[in-house]
């Protein structure tokens, strides 16, 4: 995977939970504005990325490189954003724990309020 598409993933997924949207929703190539970002929600997504990498960014990131594909770029060929694919990484694997956690507790021979009605069986 690119260092590009890294940051395209790493951000959409930033400003899906940001604005509460859907990523696959979330066309790289759009305005983000589009998706309802202001410019404290820019600030914040650009903190986050400042905490990630560990480097200074323009607070004006996302209005100088106005959609996700612009910006990953403009991250990709200035920065060292291996910290973001670790990131992201992290992120996938606590989606997976979860899913793995879920699964176990719906396979249990309970039912309905938390076994309740399942004890005589």
């Amino acid at each position: 995977m690119s260092n590009q598409t890294i940051v395209e993933n790493w951000l959409k997924n930033q400003l899906a939970e940001q604005l509460s949207l859907d990523a696959n929703s979330i066309n790289i190539t759009e305005p983000l504005t589009r998706y309802g970002l202001d410019s404290i929600d820019a600030v914040t997504m650009v903190g986050d990325i400042e905490d990630v990498i560990d480097e200074d960014l323009p607070s004006t990131l996302f209005w100088d490189h106005p959609t996700i594909a612009k910006s990953a770029q403009f991250l990709a060929d200035n920065y060292d954003i291996s910290a973001l694919e670790n990131s992201e990484r992290e992120v996938i694997e606590d989606l997976e724990d979860t899913a793995v956690a879920a699964a176990a507790s719906t396979n249990t021979k309970s039912k309905g309020w938390g076994g309740l009605f399942g004890r005589g069986a």
